[in-house]
C-alpha cells in the first residue's frame, strides 16, 4: 500500500523543500470521486468498482484511485532527478531540447495553452518508452524510465475497467497502449509568476488518460458543475483525468473536464503525471455503442491519433513543419468541419475547428 503520509517523512530526508501535502489538508474528504484499486480485483466488488469509474469519468472526468501498485521510492528517486535537473543552468537544460521533436522529448521551456496567447509559467521535461534524449551531466534516465514503467502497469488495470464500461472487451484499451506513444512529464512551476497569472492555463489532456501521482504544492483545480474547484484526495491516491482522445472515441459519453493550476506566492511547485496514448495509427473513431449513450448522434470526429495530436500542438505552438504538413494532409479539420457544418460538433470539436480558421487570419 502507498501511503504519502509515509512518503512525506521519507521525503523529507531526500531534500527539505519537498512537501506532498500540508498537514491540514490531509483528512478532508475528497471534492472529486475515489476508488479503491483492490476493488477491480474482487469478483464481489469489480462490477461496483467499474460503474463507479465510468460515472465519474462521464460526470466530472476526474477521480481518485487509493491503494495503487507504485511503491513510494520508485516516486522519490524520480522527484529528486527531476528537481535535480530543473535547478541546473538554463545552458545545461538546453542540451536536451529540439524544437523538431514537437515538444515530445526532452526539456520544452513551457507552451500556450488551447486558445490563449500567453505562455504557462512551468517548464518539463518529456520522457517517452524510446527514443529519449538525456543530459550527459546527470542521470535523469533511470529514475524517470523506473517511474515511467511503474505507472504503465498501473494504468493498465485502469484500462481494463475504462473497457468494461464501455461494453467492450478488458484488452480493448491495452491493445491500443502497449506500443503507444506514452509520455511521462516532469514539470517544475517557478515561484511567483506574474500577477494575476496562473501557472498552467485552463486546458483539457490531449491523451486517452492521465495519472498524477502527487505533486510538492496543491494548486491543481477542475471546472465542474460551472465553477472551478480545488481538487483534494486522500492522501494515499492518484488522480485520474480524462484525455481528449478518450473523450473523442467515446462520443463525449467520458469527459475531457477544463483543469488548471493555480499558482501559490513565493513557492515552487514539482509535479510528475503520465499520459497515457494509443498508437498514432489508432483510430479514434466513435464508437457506435457511445453514440447510441450519447443520443445517437455523431459528434466528434473519425481521427487517428496522430491526427488529433496534431491539431493540439500546433494550437500550443509546439509542431514542426512535418507534423502541420501532416495534419492539413490527412484531411482531419475538413472531416471537423463536416460536423461543425451539419450543427452537430461538439464544443470542443467546434473549438479546435474555430482556432483553426483563425490560424489561417494571422
Amino acid at each position: 500500500m502507498f501511503f504519502i503520509r509515509n512518503i512525506f517523512i521519507t521525503a523529507v530526508s531526500i531534500f527539505s523543500c519537498f512537501t506532498f501535502l500540508q498537514a491540514d489538508v490531509l483528512d478532508l474528504d475528497s471534492t472529486i470521486p475515489v476508488v479503491d484499486l483492490q476493488d477491480f480485483y474482487n469478483p464481489d466488488t469489480k462490477q461496483a468498482f467499474v460503474d463507479k469509474v465510468a460515472k465519474a469519468m462521464h460526470e466530472v472526468g476526474f477521480f481518485a484511485v487509493i491503494n495503487p501498485t507504485t511503491d513510494e521510492k520508485t516516486i522519490l528517486q524520480a522527484y529528486q532527478a527531476s528537481k535535480d535537473f530543473f535547478s541546473s543552468s538554463t545552458q545545461e537544460k538546453l542540451e536536451i531540447c529540439d524544437p523538431s521533436l514537437n515538444g515530445q522529448r526532452g526539456y520544452v521551456p513551457s507552451e500556450v495553452a488551447q486558445g490563449c496567447k500567453e505562455k504557462d509559467f512551468k517548464e518539463f521535461v518529456h520522457v517517452g518508452r524510446i527514443n529519449n534524449v538525456w543530459p550527459a551531466w546527470m542521470d535523469l534516465q533511470n529514475p524517470l524510465e523506473r517511474l515511467l514503467v511503474s505507472l504503465d502497469e498501473h494504468s493498465n488495470v485502469l484500462q481494463k475497467a475504462f473497457a468494461l464500461a464501455v461494453g467492450e472487451e478488458e484488452d480493448y484499451f491495452t491493445n491500443m497502449t502497449a506500443k503507444g506513444e506514452c509520455l511521462l512529464r516532469a514539470l517544475h512551476y517557478p515561484s511567483n509568476p506574474a500577477p494575476g497569472a496562473v501557472w498552467a492555463a485552463q486546458h483539457t489532456d490531449i491523451d486517452f488518460f492521465t495519472i498524477l501521482p502527487m505533486a510538492t504544492e496543491e494548486g491543481l483545480q477542475v471546472f465542474y458543475a460551472g465553477k472551478w474547484i480545488d481538487v483534494k484526495v486522500p492522501a494515499d491516491a492518484f488522480i485520474i483525468n480524462v484525455g481528449d482522445k478518450l473523450q473523442n472515441l467515446t462520443n463525449g459519453y467520458f469527459k475531457s473536464s477544463l483543469h488548471r493550476v493555480v499558482a501559490k506566492p513565493n513557492v515552487e511547485r514539482y509535479s510528475i503525471v503520465y499520459f497515457v496514448h494509443p498508437r498514432d495509427e489508432d483510430s479514434m473513431e466513435p464508437i457506435a455503442h457511445c453514440i447510441e449513450l450519447t443520443g445517437g448522434i455523431q459528434q466528434y470526429p473519425k481521427a487517428s491519433s496522430l491526427e488529433l495530436l496534431a491539431c493540439r500542438l500546433r494550437e500550443l505552438g509546439l509542431a514542426s513543419s512535418g507534423l502541420l504538413q501532416l495534419e492539413q494532409d490527412s484531411g482531419v479539420l475538413d472531416r471537423m468541419k463536416e460536423l461543425v457544418d451539419a450543427g452537430v460538433a461538439a464544443d470542443p470539436v467546434q473549438k479546435t475547428y474555430s482556432l483553426w480558421e483563425k490560424s489561417l487570419v494571422k
